[in-house]
């Protein structure tokens, strides 16, 4: 996307030359405003993750091919204790998205987010976006899953949705958890964001 601006950028400056319209070249020690360094993309949605849209190859080159900017690494994960190889996308240290493989460990099936400095569809972050304030629409369907051992449910626009906001209910909530349905409506809306998902199109 910067190229395509920078490129607009310079297309403008060659038609405001053609029409006789001088441009003051900057000073010595200036630097040109539409130079700047390349932004990390810590966004996840429907489209993709960290600039991920597609089942990209679960190997080290492609997905740093995919993702430049992120320090890129292979890490042991599980899940229901069955061990994988998951590969993680970190900045600063820290993890922002972990890529989880597809059955037979060859593609990427799903990016997932637990970080604070990844971004949602409307900007949202886990631990402060609340489900009260999302789009009634994305959050159309949603299922009761448990999140590290306490009650919580996860939504989507439909069952087989792409991207998914998943939720925990507060603390001492002790009510009813599955389905979805039997969770109390209060509780439903004080319930944090605590991971983002994001569901590779099948190959």
């Amino acid at each position: 996307m910067k190229r395509i601006i920078l490129a607009s950028v310079a297309a403008l400056g060659l038609a405001l030359a053609a029409c006789g319209q001088q441009q003051q070249a900057p000073t010595s020690g200036e630097e040109s405003s539409s130079v700047t360094a390349p932004t990390i993309n810590t966004n996840i949605g429907p489209d993709g993750a960290a600039g991920i849209s597609t089942a990209l190859s679960m190997d080290l080159m492609s997905v740093r091919a995919a993702a430049p900017l992120y320090d890129v690494a292979l890490v042991e994960d599980q899940i229901e204790g069955q061990p994988f190889m998951a590969i993680t996308l970190s900045t600063g240290g820290q993890e922002v998205f972990r890529l989880l493989p597809n059955a037979d460990g060859r593609h990427v099936h799903a990016i997932v987010t637990n970080s604070v400095r990844a971004k949602g569809p409307t900007q949202e972050s886990v631990s402060s976006a609340r489900f009260a304030v999302a789009p009634p629409e994305q959050v159309e369907f949603c299922l009761s899953e448990f999140v590290d051992g306490a009650a919580g449910f996860a939504c989507s626009t439909a069952e087989d949705g792409n991207f998914w906001r998943v939720y925990k209910v507060p603390e001492g909530y002790d009510g009813p958890s599955d389905p979805f349905d039997a969770i109390d409506p209060d509780v439903l809306h004080d319930s944090v964001l605590v991971e983002m998902r994001w569901i590779a199109p099948r190959i």
